[in-house]
């Protein structure tokens, strides 16, 4: 197998390897069904090793079963009795995150490990005392207690006692707006390291492969890939893709951007067959390459650098809501996405085109630029920050900085420029004016 056939695999198996690992951290119910079931094995096997090591130690020692029962009965109903109000706090702190902040930071807590840890090791306990009062019931009521076995419930129910206290603390942090925006920076750090499409098929000259794709201005034939459902295009499979081009001939060009809501008959790509082809070879080309754009409910942080920039933006924007009224919330919110946009134009860029082991281009991704990005956060932000003049000096602030740094680093800063002229134009005015409506492609007047 060839180097770059190798770097392919390896960075083919991050990404999927990405994408579920995003999937399990998201999810609340990975982590205590874990624990459920290591509390049910444990419940299971150390009455047995109770047996074979016949530990005597007065600090462990129960007086007959009929008292390790008792015990075990207390300690269940106290854990999924503080479970319950565990679960409990944590729907509160998500309806208030969501109606304080947005919808979209519910993603946030969702994956925060230590909540997830904490009703994972409240659910372990009450199970595992649950298996082994079941254990206690079979035996013989004259034998000698498990003392090990019901030590190590008692020493699972402080532990997770004062767990809960860590995670009560814990959650009043975590609904501070300022710990909600710089979680999502966190967040962010991630996609920036690895942003798309770097991994699989990145060509060993760009600049070769760049001109390899532009000398193919003569296909034999195209064809579109179109969606067969709705939802955000929330991973692309390159690796996949560029194997499916490369045994039959063809580049396949992307159409439908990261984080986008894809309609149905919506065109995800184009093939462009360099030798002719057709019949079955196109239909399983075009098959692999609709298989290859995943569709979510949701947007993700596996690829999407765009998500954390929504969300900031909608955080900044709920702020900025005469409901809410929270000007500081959405000056910190900005002032994070101002960050995370830096940083996104000090990473080195990663080339669209992807090739294969024979250096061929296979794959033309789409992949963010600093112009979409600053157009997604500060777009709806500026309209709304007018009439807070102290707010619109940040923003203009924030995006000359920004300009600064993008032109260091050879970055396009027109879309830069245009939003702090739009919110210079702007000063003053109540609401979106005739420059925003053109800005947006609308005519004002019609």
């Amino acid at each position: 197998m060839s180097r770059l056939a190798r770097i392919w695999e390896r960075g083919a198996g991050r990404s999927r390897a990405a994408e579920r690992w995003d999937a399990l951290r998201t999810s609340f119910g990975f982590l205590p069904g874990v624990a459920m079931l290591a509390g049910a094995l444990a419940g299971l096997g150390l009455p047995a090793l109770d047996r074979e090591l016949v530990i005597d130690v007065p600090a462990l020692s129960f007086v007959g079963q009929d008292s390790a029962r008792s015990l075990l009965e207390t300690i269940g109903m106290a854990t999924v009795s503080v479970a319950g109000l565990s679960f409990s706090v944590t729907v509160v702190a998500f309806t208030l995150a969501s109606s304080q902040l947005s919808p979209r930071v519910l993603r946030s807590f969702r994956s925060d490990r230590l909540s997830q840890l904490t009703l994972a090791v409240l659910l372990g306990t009450f199970v595992y005392c649950l298996v082994l009062l079941v254990r206690l019931g079979v035996s013989d009521r004259s034998a000698e207690p498990p003392n090990l076995s019901i030590s190590v419930a008692v020493l699972a129910a402080l532990a997770a006692f004062l767990l809960f206290a860590v995670f009560i603390a814990h959650i009043v942090s975590m609904l501070q707006p300022s710990s909600v925006v710089a979680a999502i920076h966190a967040d962010a750090g991630d996609v920036l390291a690895d942003r798309y499409p770097s991994g699989p098929g990145e060509p060993a000259d760009e600049a070769a492969a760049v001109a390899a794709f532009a000398a193919l201005d003569d296909p034999a034939g195209s064809e579109h890939v179109d969606s067969r459902g709705s939802g955000y295009l929330t991973f692309v499979d390159t690796a996949a893709i560029i194997a499916a081009a490369s045994a039959s001939r063809a580049v396949v060009i992307q159409s439908a951007a990261i984080g986008s809501w894809v309609l149905p008959g919506e065109s995800l790509a184009t093939i462009r067959w360099t030798d002719g082809a057709g019949g079955e070879a196109a239909d399983r080309l075009a098959a692999t390459v609709r298989e290859a754009f995943r569709l979510g409910k949701q947007r993700t942080n596996v690829q999407d650098v765009g998500f954390p920039i929504r969300q900031l933006a909608d955080i900044a924007l709920k702020g900025l809501s005469p409901g809410v009224n929270d000007p500081t919330t959405a000056q910190n919110a900005i002032e994070q996405l101002a960050t995370i946009l830096v940083e996104f134009a000090r990473q080195p860029r990663t080339s669209p085109v992807r090739v294969d082991e024979d250096g061929t281009p296979r794959f033309v991704a789409m992949p963010p630029d600093l112009d979409q990005l600053t157009r997604l956060g500060f777009g709806e932000v500026r309209i709304c920050a007018r009439g807070q003049a102290e707010l619109s000096r940040r923003l203009v602030e924030l995006l000359e900085h920004l300009r600064r740094i993008a032109g260091e680093e050879g970055c396009s800063v027109l879309e830069i420029d245009r939003q702090r002229d739009l919110i210079v134009a702007g000063l003053g005015a109540d609401g979106p004016t005739a420059a925003d409506f053109a800005d947006a492609g609308l005519d004002a007047g019609s």
